[in-house]
């Protein structure tokens, strides 16, 4: 009997350990479905939530990109604008020194081939009259080579009253303008805002061989540099040099101070006897190579004139140069204002 019992106690155990596996395997399986029930709605969520941000993130990108390119297009836009503004006021700067030099060359064409000019003052009847010096006007007549006078260009005087009356003539401040004549029948006019070339003589008190005045010589619109003149220090004979573009002294000219048109320049006598200045090559001072002569005039007259005989084999630009030392002579020995400061 009690091994039967024994028996039965063991099966009981048994049945009761299977019973509880059972039960245990039955809570897994049901916490095993909760669990996948959960994930596949987290991940079903969770994607849901990603498309949505992907989709979010999308929309943002492409609305992005689309201001991108309707920036890129406003700039591209206003840079071509930009573009054509620059290249129009390229085109408009550009042709302001195009003007100036095509009418440089024109009068470097009509100095070439010709050996002698003529430089006559305009009369002014109220200076005669008031005795108060008045800008002066300078009218430029080159000989061709059948002997006739061309009318090529006038150069006019801007300066101040003040200056005119009160300052010595080396001393004063003034500007020259220079314009192309097509015509003799312009020989009046008085509008020089398109001048070619402006010529500027700054106010200086000379003081012997350190201060010296000059007259500085530039292409109006682009201010190209084309020389300068300057009186040079000497105790009696009038001497002036002149300079090119690069700063370099190519003629030096010189008058002898006992001719009666220079003594007595200021009387009658002097006035209908001419005066000579001697041009000379600034490296050999021995031998003239052309020259500037104050011509006769009556002793009536109210202006004056002077011849400029050219050197030989010469640069239509140093001819230039040289009619403006006569333009300077004029200035500083011929005018009534014409007391000097060494």
């Amino acid at each position: 009997m009690s091994e039967n019992k024994g028996k039965e106690e063991k099966t009981d155990k048994l049945n009761i350990k299977k019973k509880r596996k059972s039960m245990i395997n039955k809570i897994n399986l049901i916490n095993l479905e909760e669990y996948q029930k959960n994930k596949n709605s987290i991940e079903t969520h969770n994607s849901k939530r990603n498309s949505k941000r992907n989709s979010l993130i999308s929309n943002s990108i492409s609305n992005l990109k689309l201001n991108d390119k309707n920036e890129d297009k406003e700039k591209n836009v206003k840079g071509n604008k930009d573009k054509i503004k620059k290249k129009s006021k390229r085109k408009s700067m550009m042709l302001i020194p195009a003007l100036s030099l095509d009418s440089f060359i024109k009068l470097k064409g009509l100095l070439t081939n010709i050996s002698e000019l003529i430089i006559k003052q305009e009369p002014d009847i109220s200076e005669a009259i008031c005795s108060c010096q008045q800008p002066n006007n300078y009218h430029i007549y080159i000989r061709e080579t059948n002997d006739t006078l061309s009318y090529t260009y006038k150069i006019r005087e801007f300066s101040t009253d003040c200056q005119r009356i009160c300052c010595p003539v080396n001393c004063r401040e003034f500007t020259l303008k220079m314009k192309l004549m097509s015509d003799i029948s312009n020989k009046h006019e008085t509008n020089f805002n398109d001048c070619l070339i402006t010529m500027e003589k700054k106010f200086k008190i000379p003081c012997l061989c350190c201060i010296r005045p000059d007259l500085v010589i530039n292409l109006t619109n682009d201010k190209t540099h084309l020389g300068r003149v300057e009186q040079t220090f000497a105790f009696f004979d009038p001497c002036f040099t002149v300079y090119n573009e690069n700063n370099d002294d190519i003629y030096y000219i010189e008058a002898d101070c006992c001719q009666c048109g220079f003594i007595c320049r200021n009387c009658s006598i002097g006035k209908t006897d001419d005066c000579q200045f001697l041009i000379y090559n600034s490296k050999d001072r021995q031998k003239s190579i052309g020259y500037i002569t104050k011509k006769t005039e009556s002793v009536f007259s109210l202006a004056d004139t002077y011849l400029v005989v050219f050197p030989q084999k010469i640069q239509p630009e140093d001819k230039f140069l040289l009619s403006i030392a006569a333009i300077l002579i004029d200035y500083h020995y011929y005018e009534q204002n014409n007391e000097v400061i060494k």
